[in-house]
């Protein structure tokens, strides 16, 4: 599924000391000197620990007042924090920048199939090596200042990529957490709202929101699904809401230059619960170390990074309660969305997504029809006649069956005969095959607008929107150590989590095993409850095949929130709709209307 960075909320001091920039580098990336930590701890989750906070006046910046790998005391005097935190770390060398002549890529299945968190085939050395133990942390906090232009307006902004120590409540750190954040200086930070933005997985670092739609830098994308990709090819975001907000991207446990520490076990960071309580701690962590327990605060999870933030916000409502939440290719209604073979709903409810993709294709005709009157269309009929012949089975008589064959013939461009023999029903993956099989073509599952030849008996299938996603991984690690001066080894930096296949999917109802249920958005109701202003905004892509637009609906209708309190939007594309400019437009506009309290247009 999807991805995520993280800046911190220093305002620094004019007078605070510099390092001027090599004439090479522009001037709004002169790196500046790093400020100590302030450190708390919060009674439900123990110790945090940060290093991206404002430096008190008169502290000193010098190395000695922080360990050797750069992370700075907290809570005890200092012999005991530093036997307590001395953990065996693997020392590695740190390199230069980045070559700029980076070789491109080659994306695997697996990532692609974890929607935003894109891994490189064929692991090096140094990352199997990594799996082992903790990424060594010399230097850091990578502190920058930079100006920029968003959505028309000049912003003077620092960007932070630093880490957060979570820890037991007697003082054992269990994971570390690297994340990056843009947060812009002056104003009222009170006032100012903070979005915390991650991908999913499980679990991917948050670099495809970073590097395809928030950051201040984005990766060039050609419009045309039928081009060939432009490669790694950076311009600055004027779209995105550094206006309105600061950003936090952050990198779950394992992911990025995050790591699960020797005092603490994978195996709980590697589940639904334990994922998202890392991460509620590390918000959590984030605003106490930067003074923004009082800001706006708000989560924007992506793919499987929804169901990260829709436990998120019920974990939190009863201590820092959210202003709102955003599922941006929503999953959090899984049973819907994921069409199991037997579940009718689920085919009705991903119905409007076939019909989409059909009529882009132009194996369905609108008829003089908006895209949006189509899906409401196509939704209607087959949330009604569709669902209720699908009930019936094989006992609908005959006639019935082909009249409902003839009408999905006309919805999603597949003959009538694939759904008499078929039991009325096509699976999501059987339509990527089947819509352009006469021309010898598959469709991209995360964006179906893409379309690539259809391997052949033996060969594994590539998805064709992986050519969209391949430059992301090189991009964030050149963005990394080119604008904001990060020296950790790029060989360090994991876009997915190894070894996931045994993720925990902690069931929420039933007795176990295959009577669970797992009604995640019930979740969501303790944050409408603690907080009379919070919102839930949900986002779609009308080309998407993984999270598709009639599930969100359905989980919607199936809720008791307030519905003046839910948005819901569709965006032209797929998965990461973002990649379509337009979209990315639209949808860092309704951002900037939902973070700051209203509606979007």
């Amino acid at each position: 599924m999807t991805v995520n960075f993280w800046i911190s909320a220093w305002a620094g001091d004019e007078s605070s000391s510099a390092v001027t920039a090599p004439a090479s580098r522009p001037a709004r990336n002169r790196i500046e000197t790093p400020k100590p930590a302030r450190h708390h701890r919060t009674p439900q989750t123990g110790f945090f620990y940060s290093n991206c906070v404002r430096r008190p006046r008169g502290a000193t910046t010098s190395m000695q007042a922080r360990r050797p790998d750069g992370i700075a005391y907290a809570d005890a005097p200092a012999r005991q924090r530093h036997n307590e935190r001395k953990i065996r770390r693997r020392w590695v060398s740190v390199p230069g920048k980045l070559a700029r002549g980076m070789s491109m890529p080659q994306v695997t299945k697996r990532a692609l199939l974890a929607a935003g968190a894109f891994a490189m085939a064929g692991a090096t050395r140094a990352q199997d090596a990594a799996a082992q133990g903790p990424v060594a942390t010399s230097g850091g906090p990578f502190v920058t200042r930079h100006k920029g232009v968003f959505n028309g307006r000049k912003v003077d902004y620092v960007a932070t990529v630093g880490e957060t120590l979570i820890a037991t409540p007697d003082g054992r750190p269990t994971a570390r957490f690297v994340s990056t954040s843009y947060v812009a200086r002056g104003g009222d930070p009170a006032k100012r709202p903070v979005l915390f933005a991650f991908n999913g997985g499980p679990s991917s670092s948050s670099a495809t929101l970073h590097m395809m739609a928030l950051g201040p830098r984005r990766l060039v994308v050609a419009q045309d699904p039928a081009a060939p990709s432009p490669g790694p090819q950076l311009t600055d975001n004027t779209a995105t809401v550094l206006d309105v907000a600061d950003i936090v991207f952050i990198d779950p446990a394992e992911t990025g230059y995050s790591r699960v520490l020797p005092g603490g076990r994978r195996e709980l960071f590697y589940s639904v619960e334990g994922d998202a309580q890392s991460v509620s701690d590390f918000v959590i962590a984030w605003c106490k170390a930067n003074g923004r327990e009082a800001s706006p605060k708000y989560v924007l999870g992506e793919s499987y990074g929804t169901l990260r933030a829709a436990l998120m916000a019920g974990q939190l409502a009863p201590v820092l309660p959210l202003d709102g939440v955003f599922l941006f290719g929503q999953a959090v209604n899984m049973i819907e969305t994921s069409q199991r073979a037997k579940n009718v709903v689920s085919y009705g409810t991903n119905l409007p997504a076939l019909a989409a993709i059909a009529a882009y294709h132009g194996r369905a005709d609108l008829k003089g029809r908006s895209m949006a009157t189509f899906i409401d269309e196509v939704y209607a009929w087959g949330m009604g006649e569709y669902v209720q012949a699908l009930l019936r089975g094989y006992d609908l008589p005959e006639a019935g069956r082909r009249r409902i064959a003839v009408q999905l013939q006309a919805y999603t461009g597949i003959s009538a005969d694939y759904y008499l023999a078929n039991d009325l029903q096509i699976t999501k993956i059987a339509f990527l095959r089947e819509l352009l099989k006469d021309k010898g073509q598959v469709l991209g599952m995360y964006d179906a607008r893409y379309a690539g030849p259809a391997p052949g008996p033996g060969q594994r299938h590539v998805d064709p929107f992986a050519k969209v996603t391949a430059p992301i991984q090189p991009a964030m690690l050149a963005h990394y150590a080119q604008t904001l001066g990060v020296t950790w080894p790029a060989s360090e930096y994991r876009s997915l989590a190894p070894e996931t296949g045994g993720w925990a999917w902690n069931g929420t109802l039933g007795p176990g095993g295959p009577f669970l249920d797992y009604d995640y958005p019930a979740r969501l109701t303790a944050a409408f409850k603690a907080n009379p202003k919070f919102q839930l905004m949900i986002g779609t892509g009308i080309y998407d095949l993984t999270t598709t637009v009639g599930p969100a609906r359905y989980m919607v209708t199936k809720s008791d929130w307030p519905r003046d309190r839910v948005i819901q939007r569709q965006y032209e594309g797929g998965h990461m709709a973002y990649t379509h400019e337009p979209s990315l437009k639209a949808f860092t506009d309704d951002i900037r209307a939902w973070v700051q309290g209203g509606q979007p247009a």
